[in-house]
C-alpha cells in the first residue's frame, strides 16, 4: 500500500489550504478523465466576510493599521518593520533574523527573565517572523489586557536590550535551529532553488546556511535596528474588539514620540527567470527518497496576473485531483506525492512543483514534471479544469482567515507591501473575473521558460543520473558546489 500523501507545505503567503485525502486506485482511463471532467468542490463556497481594513499615519510617520472584529476573543498586535532578510548586509547573512529575535531579549531597563515573566503574567503569545522582505513583531492577547500588552510591545521594540550576553545565547539557538532544519530535504531543496534563481540578485542573502550565524556582532546588531527600526519604515496592526479610534487613540501616546529618520535601501531588481536546462543536485548521504524541485521566478503580488496564476497553479498541483498528483502518482505510480506551489515577495514571486519520489524514477519523474508545466503553457486549461480550481479557492478563502493566525498573517502582508483592496475583501471578485483566455496569457507568459530543477539525493545516485542531463551541478547540504561537469570541475 502507498503512504498517504502529505499536505503540501505552506509557504508565508499562500492563498489556499490545501486538504490531504486518502487515494484510491483506478484505471487508466478514469485517471486521465480528471481533465476532461474533474470533480466538483465537496460543499458550497462560504461568504468571504473581512472587516474594514483602516490606516491612520502618525505624525511621526507610523502607519496605525486596524480592523474591528466585534466579540472577537483575542486581540492580536503587531509591529511590522518594513526591513526582511534581503536587507542584511551580503557580508553579513541573518543579521535582519538575528536583530528581530534580540527584541523581546531584555530592554535598557528590563532583563529577558523580567519581559518574559511580564507576558507570562498578561497570558500573552508573543511571536517573531522575519520574511523576506519585512519582519512581524506579533502578541496575542485578551482584550481585557489591551493596553498592557500594547505598553509591554512598546518597551521591547522601541528600548531593546541588544545585549552581547544575550546574542551569545541567541546565535547558539539559531545555529541548532538551522542545522536541524537540514535534515528536511525538502528544506534543502526549496534553499538550493531559491539560492539558484536568485544569483545575483540581493534576495540570494536569505539562503543562508547555520554557518555565517557566528559572524554577528552586538554592534552590527545596534546598527542594523538602527538604520530600519523606525516608525516611517513601519505599522501597528491592531485587529479584535477593538475599533478604529480606540485603536489610534491608544497607539499614538506610546508610538507618537518614536523618532522618525530617513530610512536609505537599494531598489530589490526582478531577477530575470531560469531560461535554461539547468539541473542542481543536492548531495545528501542520509536519504532514502529523492525529493524535486522544478520551479521559476514569475511576477509579484502586485501584478494584474497574480490571481490567474493562482488559478494555474491549482489546477497544475493545487490538490490530490490535480494534473501532477494525477500523473506522477496515480497513474505513473512514480511519487509518494506531487504538488505545486508559489510564495511572493516584493518585487517578484516563485512557482515550483515539488514531488516525493524513489531513486529509480528520478528521472522521468523530472521528465513529467517537466511535460506537465510546458503542456499547461502551450495548451493552457480547460473551461471546466479552471471553474474547479476558482470554485476551490473561492471556497477556501473564508477557512484561512478564520484563524486568528491566518487573519493577522494576511494583514500583516497587506500593509507591508501596500497591496490594494483587492487583495483584501475582493479576493472571491477577483478569482471570479479568471477565464480561460486570462490563464492561457498568464500560462504563456510564465510557464514557457524552463524551469529549474533541483534534485535532493543520496550520493551513491548520482552516477546512475550523470548522463541524463545535459547540466547536473553536484552541491553538498550546505550549498556549496562540489562538481559542475559543464566547467570540468569538482571540489
Amino acid at each position: 500500500m502507498r503512504p498517504r500523501p502529505p499536505r503540501p507545505s505552506r509557504p508565508a503567503v499562500l492563498l489556499t489550504l490545501v486538504a490531504a485525502a486518502a487515494c484510491f486506485a483506478f484505471p487508466a482511463a478514469a485517471q486521465e478523465r480528471f481533465r476532461r471532467t474533474p470533480p466538483l468542490a465537496d460543499s458550497q463556497p462560504h461568504e468571504l466576510s473581512l472587516p474594514a481594513l483602516r490606516r491612520v499615519t502618525l505624525s511621526n510617520g507610523l502607519t496605525v493599521a486596524s480592523a474591528y472584529r466585534p466579540g472577537f476573543p483575542l486581540v492580536t498586535i503587531q509591529l511590522v518593520i518594513r526591513a526582511g532578510e534581503v536587507d542584511s548586509p551580503p557580508e553579513l547573512p541573518a543579521l535582519a533574523s538575528l536583530t528581530a529575535r534580540m527584541i523581546g531579549k531584555g530592554t535598557r531597563l528590563l532583563s529577558a527573565d523580567d519581559i518574559e515573566n511580564m507576558l507570562e503574567g498578561m497570558g500573552a503569545d508573543y511571536s517573531v517572523n522575519v520574511l523576506m522582505d519585512y519582519t512581524v513583531l506579533t502578541v496575542h492577547v485578551l482584550e481585557e489586557v489591551f493596553d498592557r500588552a500594547l505598553f509591554a510591545l512598546r518597551l521591547m521594540a522601541l528600548e531593546p536590550g541588544l545585549s552581547e550576553r544575550e546574542l551569545v545565547a541567541l546565535r547558539r539557538e539559531v545555529y541548532w535551529e538551522l542545522y536541524g532544519r537540514k535534515k528536511d530535504p525538502e528544506f534543502l531543496a526549496w534553499r538550493q532553488l531559491l539560492r539558484t534563481l536568485f544569483e545575483g540578485n540581493p534576495y540570494r542573502i536569505a539562503t543562508y546556511a547555520e554557518d555565517v550565524i557566528k559572524r554577528v556582532t552586538a554592534k552590527d546588531i545596534a546598527a542594523f535596528y538602527g538604520r530600519f527600526y523606525r516608525p516611517n519604515n513601519a505599522a501597528l496592526l491592531i485587529s479584535g474588539n477593538i475599533d478604529g479610534d480606540t485603536a489610534v487613540k491608544k497607539a499614538a501616546p506610546l508610538f507618537g514620540s518614536w523618532v522618525s529618520r530617513p530610512v536609505e535601501r537599494d531598489a530589490v531588481p526582478v531577477p530575470p527567470p531560469n531560461t535554461r536546462d539547468r539541473v542542481c543536485y543536492v548531495a545528501d548521504p542520509t536519504v532514502k527518497e529523492a525529493s524535486i524541485f522544478a520551479g521559476n521566478v514569475i511576477m509579484d503580488s502586485s501584478s494584474e496576473d497574480f490571481f490567474p496564476f493562482l488559478v494555474l497553479k491549482q489546477v497544475l498541483g493545487g490538490t490530490t485531483q490535480s494534473r501532477l498528483f494525477m500523473n506522477l502518482r496515480e497513474t505513473k505510480g512514480f511519487a509518494y506525492y506531487a504538488f505545486s506551489e508559489t510564495e511572493f515577495f516584493r518585487t517578484c514571486g516563485v512557482f515550483w512543483a515539488r514531488a516525493r519520489v524513489t531513486p529509480e524514477t528520478i528521472v522521468p519523474a523530472v521528465r513529467e514534471i517537466e511535460r506537465e508545466i510546458r503542456a499547461l503553457a502551450a495548451a493552457t486549461a480547460l473551461p471546466a479544469e479552471i471553474e474547479e480550481a476558482k470554485s476551490y479557492l473561492i471556497g477556501n478563502l473564508p477557512a484561512r482567515f478564520e484563524s486568528i493566525e491566518g487573519f493577522a498573517e494576511w494583514m500583516a502582508r497587506m500593509v507591508a507591501l501596500d497591496l490594494d483592496i483587492g487583495h483584501w475583501d475582493r479576493m472571491p471578485e477577483r478569482l471570479k473575473l479568471v477565464n480561460v483566455e486570462r490563464a492561457a496569457d498568464t500560462a504563456r507568459k510564465y510557464l514557457a521558460a524552463k524551469p529549474l530543477v533541483v534534485i535532493v539525493g543520496h550520493p551513491d545516485w548520482i552516477s546512475r543520473h550523470l548522463g541524463e542531463f545535459e547540466a547536473l551541478e553536484v552541491y553538498d547540504t550546505m550549498g556549496e558546489l562540489i562538481k559542475d561537469p559543464r566547467k570540468g570541475e569538482s571540489r
